[in-house]
């Protein structure tokens, strides 16, 4: 080759060079959000910056766990249960992973359903947890041997705090004794129950140095209408969480359903929010079209076991989200999914397998 073929070609690789560096530089500061997404997902982290606020739905199997790290410092539990796929030891090692100490300052119990309590009495057990809510429903165990052992547990819990639960109406499984004992026995803790006194007003709501986390709670009027005789009822007392940071909303939902999401909707009016947590799973019962369009969000990410015998996520509710053009994660495919909300409004959203 001779000296000018090695000019041009040096001169070539330089400006091949400089445009690649260019091109990162506009990438990289142009769009920093894509920047964050794209290392993430390359690396399988989540960008976790000072100032972000990450939401981890951890892949339980066929249930819901949902751990949040607020930018604060603080941190919260929304349900940790599952019916197949996941045990105790490894939920409370899946804290142990996110939390950096031995504290949870809120523990979000949803409804009284297996695939969403059972982990939590161990989570309770194992961390020193300084704020619970929960259902306006009493613990009344009944049906198994160890059934009265729980109930003669809950017999000698606190007065005051059993007095809380007002609702006439109980549940009877184990799965929810076990939680309410260990909820109700935790030192140095405050206890509320997960309902609004009418539809205008809030009665729990979390404000942060930089966020709000507000609780659509079941009125005491939905509570006196229902009688907690169907799955249905027990998944409509489901609150409806929508936690803003930095101009963004992240929807939480439960297993709300056709009886609960229509009032929400009414309460809420039109929102503009960003994340939807499915709720129920994908149930063709839930994530109905009044309900969606008042949150009006752009992601759904959806917790639900692979294999599941439910049919979750169901088709009816794909198509709805389709139809609405959401990008769909489901921990069933991905695994373990990491929503991070960047001090400055990006959004990334990575996941355990591509």
């Amino acid at each position: 080759m001779s000296a000018k073929s090695r000019r041009a070609l040096i001169i070539a690789v330089a400006i091949a060079l400089a445009l690649v560096i260019i091109g990162v530089c506009v990438f990289r500061f142009g769009f920093p959000g894509s920047w964050d997404a794209f290392w993430a997902r390359v690396f399988h982290e989540a960008p976790l910056a000072d100032g972000t606020l990450s939401v981890h739905f951890i892949d339980v199997g066929q249930g819901d766990g949902i751990y949040i790290a607020f930018p604060d410092g603080k941190d919260m539990i929304i349900d940790m249960g599952s019916t197949k796929g996941f045990d105790a030891d490894s939920a409370v090692a899946a804290v142990r992973n996110l939390s950096d100490d031995n504290v949870i300052d809120y523990v979000m119990l949803t409804h009284t359903d297996q695939d969403h309590v059972a982990f939590l009495d161990e989570i309770i057990y194992a961390f020193e947890v300084r704020n619970i809510f929960m259902p306006n429903i009493l613990a009344e165990p009944a049906g198994t041997q160890s059934s009265a052992t729980y109930a003669e547990a809950i017999s000698k819990l606190d007065p005051d705090k059993l007095a809380l639960f007002t609702d006439p109406d109980t549940v009877g499984t184990n799965a929810y004794a076990q939680f309410f004992i260990a909820a109700l026995s935790e030192e140095n803790c405050t206890v509320r129950v997960n309902v609004d006194p009418d539809a205008s007003t809030n009665s729990i709501v979390i404000n942060g140095d930089s966020y709000t986390f507000t609780f659509y709670c079941p009125t005491a009027d939905f509570y006196r209408q229902t009688h907690l005789n169907s799955a249905e009822e027990l998944n409509a007392v489901s609150p409806v969480g929508i936690l803003l940071f930095n101009n963004r909303r992240v929807v939480f939902t439960g297993d709300s359903n056709a009886l609960n999401e229509p009032l929400i909707a009414e309460r809420i009016g039109r929102i503009d929010c960003d994340v939807l947590k499915v709720a129920h799973h994908g149930s063709a019962t839930s994530s109905c079209n009044e309900f969606l369009d008042a949150v009006d969000c752009e992601y759904a990410i959806i917790s639900v076991g692979a294999g599941n015998s439910y049919g979750h996520p169901t088709a009816a509710a794909l198509a709805r989200f389709n139809a609405r053009r959401m990008s769909i994660y489901r921990t069933d495919l991905s695994g373990d999914i990491t929503l991070a909300i960047t001090p400055t409004g990006n959004i990334s959203i990575t996941t355990e397998k591509n």
